[in-house]
This record gives C-alpha cells, sequence and structure tokens, in this order.
C-alpha cells in the first residue's frame, strides 16, 4: 500500500554544514536533469516539493532562520530529511570556545552543530552524508588533527535508524562520500530516498551504507595526467581499488571527472582517505 509520503504536498529538507569547505553544497547545486531546483518546484514525478532549509541558501537570517530549526527539533516541522555536509568535531576539545556553532542558547551558550545534531536526527525521517567528510570525518579527521573530528555515522552510532515515521522501519545513516560527490548522484539518492519513504522502491545500500548502484565501480587511485582507464604499461599491480562511480558516469551529464580530464584520484570516496590513499596521486616520474 502506497504511504503518505507520496501524497505530501512538500518534504523539508534540513541542511546542516560541520566542518568542511562547502563543496559538497556547490556540487548539489551545479546538478542538472533534475536539479535541485526540480525538487523545488516539485516537478519530480511521485516525489513531493521539497522545502530547502540550508543555512548558506536561505532568504531568512538569524533568529527567523534558527526557529526552522527548532520547530523541527520539537516536532513541529514535519516531515524533513536532514541532511549534513561536513565532520563533527569533538566539541570537548574545544575548551572555553567551540569548533563550530549555529545559534546560541537562551542563557548565551553557543549551539553546536553536534547540538542541533542530536536534537534533529531523531526525529528526521531519513538522515544524510553527503561527502567523505560528513561520512568519514575526511580530511578534517586526517591523521594529527586537533578536533577530533568523526562522521555521522560514527557519531550517531551504526546502530542508529531515523524515525522513518511514513516507511515500515527507520534507515541507517545514508552515505554519499566524494570530496566531493557529484551533484547528480545526490539528487539521486535524495530521490530514491523519498520513494523509498513511500514505499515505491527499496533503498539499497552497500556494506558502508552508501548507494549501491552509485559506488559498484572498480576505481584506482592515480596520479595525474595519467589517462582512465590507466594507459599501458602503468603498473596497478600494487595499488588499491575504490568504489566511484566519476571515472564511468562523469561529473555532470557524463562530461568532466577528476580521472576524466587528467586529473589525479585520490580515492576521496573511501574511509580514512586522505591517509591512505592521498600518497597514491604522487605525480609518476615514469609519465
Amino acid at each position: 500500500m502506497q504511504s503518505e509520503v507520496s501524497s505530501l504536498e512538500a518534504v523539508y529538507l534540513i541542511w546542516l554544514s560541520g566542518a568542511g569547505c562547502d563543496g559538497c553544497t556547490m556540487a548539489m547545486l551545479g546538478s542538472s536533469e533534475p536539479g535541485i531546483e526540480d525538487l523545488i518546484l516539485g516537478n519530480v514525478p511521485d516525489v513531493p516539493r521539497v522545502i530547502l532549509v540550508h543555512p548558506d541558501l536561505a532568504t531568512e537570517s538569524g533568529d527567523a532562520f534558527l526557529a526552522n530549526l527548532e520547530q523541527a527539533a520539537d516536532g513541529r516541522l514535519s516531515p524533513f530529511v536532514l541532511v549534513l555536509e561536513g565532520a563533527i568535531a569533538d566539541e570537548s576539545r574545544a575548551g572555553q570556545g567551540s569548533f563550530s556553532r549555529l545559534g546560541t542558547s537562551a542563557d548565551g551558550r553557543p549551539v553546536t552543530v553536534a547540538d542541533w545534531v542530536n536534537r534533529l536526527a531523531p526525529q528526521a525521517e531519513a538522515v544524510i552524508a553527503i561527502g567523505s567528510c560528513a561520512s568519514w570525518g575526511g580530511i578534517p579527521a586526517a591523521d594529527g588533527n586537533p578536533t577530533g573530528a568523526k562522521g555521522l555515522e560514527d557519531y550517531l552510532g551504526r546502530d542508529f535508524r531515523s524515525r522513518g515515521g511514513f516507511s515500515s522501519s527507520g534507515l541507517p545513516v545514508v552515505n554519499v562520500p566524494g570530496c566531493a560527490p557529484t551533484g547528480e548522484g545526490f539528487i539521486e539518492t535524495l530521490i530514491y530516498v523519498f520513494l523509498h519513504l513511500a514505499q515505491l522502491v527499496p533503498l539499497d545500500l552497500d556494506e558502508e551504507r552508501r548507494p549501491r548502484w552509485l559506488y559498484n565501480h572498480e576505481t584506482y587511485p592515480l596520479p595525474p595526467r595519467v589517462e582512465y582507464p590507466p594507459a599501458v604499461g602503468f603498473d596497478l599491480s600494487n595499488r588499491p581499488t575504490v568504489k566511484c562511480p566519476v571515472p564511468v558516469t562523469g561529473w555532470l551529464r557524463n562530461f568532466g571527472g577528476c580521472a576524466r580530464v587528467g586529473g589525479s584520484c585520490i580515492g576521496c570516496t573511501e574511509r580514512d582517505f586522505a591517509d591512505s590513499y592521498l600518497a597514491l596521486a604522487r605525480p609518476d616520474p615514469a609519465f
């Protein structure tokens, strides 16, 4: 039986920004066919119109913007899907300050991004981590970082499940890694999440809770100016593979993408890529 989500007029998309560079927002804005505009306008069949609540794109500011988050956290703005961009810092390491903040409490205490995650995640129909920082910790969690940054699943726990009020059961954190991932891949995932909540399609995730259909291509981390597939004579015997759609799908409309335009593949869709794969992107003297 089709659930209420597909008949709803709108679903809120609440976006939080942790420790990151906003590159995932830029990737999302670059998506097309469909783009975020199509979701906002309600142009995607069987998918409710999206009301975007984004700290960088909202027309409201200050208390007017925070009112949306307060209502969502209190269960008065529903249904909504929570998206985190950027890692979550360990605020206990910040001393008398804080690493991230979004507003202040009634007593003047800074409200951190972690505070908002704590309040919003249990109320969300689904929770999505966009980018490797939100998925695994990414660059902010690289070896030697002082912030104790971690990904959303590590922060909420592997057993976390969203409220899933309109589906048979809640969802784990859905990871869409990459630095940044393709905007089209994120929009596609978001649409599938909506359709899953409406019980119209299954949401097929791999063991890392990534959309399986997007992250099923074996890709070699490569230095710059190496053709993809790798040029004849390039030694791949000791190189690991990562799961990344870009060499096959391109960056936008099947065009571009790091490995397709002579750039480095740094393995950015995998856990600990900054420590494990960046060295493989160093220029090879043979090329």
